[in-house]
């Protein structure tokens, strides 16, 4: 039998990681790991509960009693609370804001990587984050880095937003996001950086399609040439 690979896809928001995470999971029947609705469950969550997203001493202590329901396959990565699942609330500007906090204490970033290695058990997941082929699943068969210049990840943000009914200007965005790489690659606790062996990837001048296709076949090179232990 074919091997159940681990996959990771690592880079700065905007790069395009979410659809191509979701498009390899559903094309190769793997579970698909949104690490950053993790991070955006626990920024809504905490701050319903008043905690300051920096506050690291408050969200560690949060984090001991928050256990949200994960539904994770092919086709999506869904959290619930209390029998409520989260849609809208993960998606906003300001949750996407304040999980970029919340993402640099080093007790989120250890609770959000207990929960994605439970998830991943034997492999057969795709897992999209910053830290997943350096961090969480160093050990991963398969590693992307999928990067892209910021004016060109403000606009796809930009147009995300707009199709979720958010009125946004490109100027405000770009620097959201300019704050935002400075964060990730700063942080003391695992910042953001390319995986040891991952496959780099500009996608400034690529569509969703050919990006999908090119890291596809990188996949099946790997899983017809051998030289993995195979699935039992």
């Amino acid at each position: 039998m074919r091997p159940r690979l681990i996959i990771t896809i690592d880079g700065p928001a905007g790069a395009g990681k979410s659809t191509l995470g979701r498009r390899l999971a559903q094309s190769l029947g793997y579970l698909y790991l949104d690490s950053g609705a993790l991070y955006r469950a626990v920024a809504w969550q905490s701050g319903q509960a008043g905690v300051n997203p920096d506050d690291a001493d408050g969200l560690e202590a949060y984090l001991e009693h928050f256990a949200p329901q994960v539904e994770a396959d092919p086709q999506g990565f869904h959290l619930s609370v209390n029998g409520r699942r989260l849609t809208w609330e993960l998606r906003t500007p300001e949750t996407t804001r304040d999980s970029s906090r919340v993402a640099i204490q080093p007790a989120v970033r250890r609770w959000v990587l207990r929960q994605l290695r439970d998830l991943a058990g034997d492999g057969g997941v795709v897992a999209e984050g910053r830290d997943m082929g350096s961090v969480v699943f160093p050990e991963a068969q398969v590693k992307f880095y999928l990067e892209a210049g910021l004016e060109v990840r403000a606009a796809r943000r930009k147009r995300q937003w707009q199709n979720q009914g958010e009125a946004v200007a490109l100027e405000g965005v770009q620097e959201e996001l300019a704050r935002r790489d400075r964060r990730d690659e700063t942080r003391s606790h695992a910042p953001l950086t390319v995986p040891q062996g991952a496959v780099c990837l500009d996608t400034s001048n690529l569509e969703a399609d050919q990006i999908f296709h090119i890291c596809l076949r990188h996949i099946r090179k790997i899983l017809e040439g051998g030289g993995l232990n195979p699935e039992h």
